[in-house]
């Protein structure tokens, strides 16, 4: 038998509501104008998150919160650098690491292997057709991280850094 609206109503409605509505309590650290730091900062929530996740076995949201950060970071530098127009969000969630090749921020290798790494292997995950395990998930939370210290190096905003 199908779900049906009586089934689920008031907490649909609750969801819509609460997305529709403003006047909320929002995540802390997240509160700033600068839609470039925004993405920074939900990337460094992304590696924290993933990190206590990690330590709970979480294997599978791990992998998932860790490519998060990847692709948040990548954005963050986009916008901060003035090569995506954060009005304008990407359509796909390689569209950071594509268009961060485009504009010689990374080279096609790395670019590549970057892609590859996300289509082959988070979606996999994601989807379980791909099993999660601790191996996995460190190894892509310290890429994660990697790239995300280089960024901030690069782009000196130091200061703005929120990660744990």
């Amino acid at each position: 038998m199908p779900i049906d609206i009586d089934d689920i109503e008031s907490e649909l409605e609750a969801a819509e509501d609460a997305f529709r509505f403003g006047g909320q309590t929002a995540e802390t650290g997240l509160d700033v104008a600068d839609a470039g730091l925004v993405q920074l900062r939900k990337a460094c929530r992304s590696l924290t998150g993933a990190d206590q996740l990690l330590e709970s076995g979480y294997y599978t949201l791990t992998i998932e919160a860790a490519f998060t950060s990847i692709e948040k970071t990548f954005l963050f530098w986009l916008i901060d650098e003035g090569h995506q127009d954060p009005s304008n969000p990407p359509q796909s969630h390689t569209t950071a690491i594509k268009r961060s090749e485009e504009v010689g921020f990374l080279s096609q290798p790395v670019a590549t292997r970057l892609e590859e790494l996300w289509v082959e292997n988070r979606a996999q995950t994601y989807y379980q057709d791909g099993i999660a395990t601790e191996e996995r998930a460190t190894a892509i939370i310290a890429l994660a991280n990697r790239i995300h210290h280089q960024i901030i190096n690069l782009t000196g905003v130091r200061h703005e850094y929120l990660c744990n």
